[in-house]
């Protein structure tokens, strides 16, 4: 009989009140390369808005400007830098304090932004991830996604693979975002928070 609670969360203006990608960038690389670099991607960035462009080839471009060629080993040190050192400032202060009272249940992040620079914090908390994926080639990072962007109607299908869904009595959503409509779909005997 199904008794648990899967509490799943999204990130991005949501639990952080922010976009964790452009925070990570301007922490990784400073003000000025992340203004100049905004600049230059401007035209994709305003295609992506109007909606004439996707978020998963935005979010490629993006990270092949700021990261192309990056060595693993640094990406992924600069992004646990910023996950424990960043994040905290600037976690929602109602739905943050309330996932910490939460003692009987399955709290998942379920977010487009990647695990290189969120995944150490969700660890340090408790919480499980389920984060879009990156690609790395001869030990750099390549600019682009392994897999589908965790956005969507891909944080569904992700949710589904990863947890058995009848086994939990109650499913609380949270989520913000046009990318977290699909996922609101999946609350069950409680109310969805947007």
């Amino acid at each position: 009989m199904a008794s648990e609670k899967l509490i799943l969360v999204d990130f991005d203006h949501t639990l952080y009140r922010r976009d964790s990608l452009v925070e990570f960038t301007r922490y990784a690389v400073g003000t000025r390369r992340w203004f100049w670099g905004i600049v230059r991607l401007m035209p994709i960035l305003i295609g992506n808005r109007i909606r004439l462009r996707d978020g998963a080839s935005t979010k490629a471009a993006w990270l092949r400007y700021f990261f192309g060629g990056w060595p693993a080993d640094t990406f992924q040190a600069t992004g646990k830098s910023f996950a424990l050192h960043q994040i905290d400032r600037h976690l929602d202060p109602t739905l943050y304090p309330y996932l910490k009272t939460l003692h009987n249940g399955t709290i998942v992040i379920v977010t487009a932004s990647a695990a290189e620079w969120i995944g150490a914090w969700t660890e340090r908390e408790g919480f499980q991830l389920l984060a879009t994926r990156l690609k790395y080639a001869e030990g750099k990072l390549n600019g682009e996604l392994e897999g589908a962007n965790c956005n969507g109607p891909e944080k569904v299908q992700r949710v589904k693979m990863s947890y058995d869904l009848n086994q939990y009595a109650t499913i609380e959503v949270y989520g913000k975002g046009r990318g977290d409509r699909e996922l609101l779909g999946l609350a069950k005997a409680v109310q969805q928070h947007q």
